[in-house]
């Protein structure tokens, strides 16, 4: 007999912070290219103005995405779930020509509970792709998902030069309106915990 998963149900929160992460149903890898990570960035900035929420950090990988955002009392934060995950997957299905496929499987949420959860998940959120190895450091060269790429010379190779290679995510955002120096402190004062460290995601 095949034990059914527990899923705890959801609280919905007007007003509330969440850090949400979706999957890709069976972890398939179908946001494989830019194109189609665009695509849901694109969905994902139109429900975000429909519903008005505040999103403070976001990030979209090949089988996941993670946000750390700010309901309203417009709607429901499933009614913008459903929005996101409905609009995405016809889309994706019109790009792959795949009609009536599964896309998402399931989203889970946390409420970040003082300023040092925020900035944990905030962290998160953005070291992700590193995380994941979409960007990494070996012997001495940046690769980005599995391309060597050059990096030229004088530039230091570092956590910041990785991740300004991954454009998915809202580190460039910070990066550019607040500098490097923001992100480090975030980074130094407000460690990852080991919850987090050892998620699946």
């Amino acid at each position: 007999m095949k034990r059914r998963e527990f899923h705890p149900p959801h609280i919905y929160e007007d007003n509330a912070c969440y850090f949400l992460t979706a999957s890709i149903v069976r972890r398939q890898w179908l946001l494989d290219t830019d194109a189609k990570r665009v695509l849901v960035r694109e969905v994902l900035k139109e429900a975000i103005k429909q519903y008005g929420i505040t999103l403070y950090a976001w990030v979209i990988l090949a089988d996941h995405y993670h946000l750390l955002l700010q309901t309203s009392d417009v709607a429901p934060i499933y009614k913008f779930i459903k929005r996101l995950h409905g609009d995405s997957a016809i889309q994706l299905n019109k790009l792959d020509n795949t009609p009536g496929r599964q896309v998402w499987y399931q989203y889970w949420d946390r409420f970040p509970r003082n300023e040092r959860d925020f900035w944990a998940y905030f962290n998160y959120i953005h070291l992700n792709p590193i995380k994941h190895g979409y960007v990494r450091l070996s012997d001495g060269v940046l690769v980005v998902e599995g391309k060597q790429v050059e990096v030229a010379p004088g530039h230091v190779l570092d956590v910041h030069l990785c991740l300004a290679q991954y454009p998915h995510s809202s580190y460039h955002y910070y990066l550019r309106e607040y500098g490097e120096e923001l992100l480090t402190d975030a980074w130094m004062r407000y460690p990852i915990p080991d919850y987090l460290e050892h998620d699946d995601f």
